[in-house]
């Protein structure tokens, strides 16, 4: 087991009707502009009454803005558009799943119009449009594809490094309030196993995670003494409901897994090092 331990040790091109980024080279991050008035539908431009407000106005996790569009396409005919901006994809995902407010690629009859919603990276956009009019899919993902760091559909890539033998169709999920069920310092993607009679949970921080935000997380845990197997001195021993063992540690490098469910302590170790040999060799 110990040996084990050890062994953890384009910018986006603009166009007349794109947003235009700006490098900064001393974060080595990439900061996004977006002119939204330039940011044309099917060659019609925006109405002159674009509205910006801060994302602190609404009651939405990690919300930084919400913009409001209008697109005049014909007579009696405006298309309206809602573009919610997020601190990162993660959390974008999160509303998007567990809002209960979008349908996916289903237009929403929400009195006399249609609502459609698309995810795309950080960002939702949602399409309000007369009902009696047909605005097809393919032209709203091509406006949304003018936009920054576009990137469409299905869940990150980051739920690729999580194990993939006996996972529960439909039971993968973000979590960004609560983690193994206390106050969540750090957003993580999880996902349900089942074998037979035994259920387990394995889960990964988004991102990497600050040692104080791993600790604050820790300390509401009911932390426990193993039975059966060696304690390691960096990984907490945690129970999480009656008969729910649990295992979670802060990888060298930031990033965080977890374990548990309804197994022994023997069984969850063997699951919870898979998990963490996974989590810690994949790429993102």
């Amino acid at each position: 087991m110990n040996r084990f331990i050890s062994l953890l040790p384009k910018l986006v091109g603009a166009s007349a009707c794109a947003a235009s980024l700006m490098l900064c080279a001393c974060e080595q991050k990439v900061e996004e502009f977006v002119d939204y008035t330039l940011m044309c539908y099917k060659d019609v431009w925006p109405m002159d009454d674009i509205r910006i407000n801060e994302g602190s106005d609404y009651d939405i996790k990690a919300l930084e803005k919400k913009i409001d569009l209008r697109y005049p396409m014909m007579l009696g005919d405006t298309l309206d558009v809602t573009i919610l901006e997020f601190k990162s994809d993660v959390y974008a995902l999160d509303y998007y799943i567990n809002s209960g407010r979008f349908q996916g690629i289903v237009p929403i009859l929400r009195g006399s119009f249609l609502e459609q919603s698309i995810r795309s990276g950080a960002r939702i956009f949602v399409f309000k449009h007369d009902s009696f009019r047909r605005y097809e899919r393919s032209d709203l993902e091509s406006y949304v594809r003018r936009f920054p760091n576009a990137r469409h559909g299905g869940f990150p890539q980051e739920f690729l490094s999580l194990p993939f033998e006996h996972r529960e169709p439909g039971h993968t999920s973000i979590q960004t309030k609560y983690f193994v069920g206390v106050k969540a310092y750090f957003p993580v993607l999880a996902q349900s196993y089942r074998d037979s009679d035994l259920q387990w949970n394995v889960a990964r921080s988004w991102d990497l995670v600050d040692e104080n935000d791993f600790i604050a997380w820790g300390r509401q845990l009911n932390i426990v003494q193993p039975k059966g197997i060696h304690r390691e001195a960096s990984t907490l021993y945690f129970n999480a409901g009656e008969g729910v063992n649990g295992m979670a540690t802060r990888l060298p490098g930031g990033r965080v897994v977890a374990v548990w469910g309804y197994l022994d302590w023997t069984d969850l170790e063997r699951k919870f090092f898979t998990a963490s040999d996974r989590v810690y060799g994949a790429r993102y």
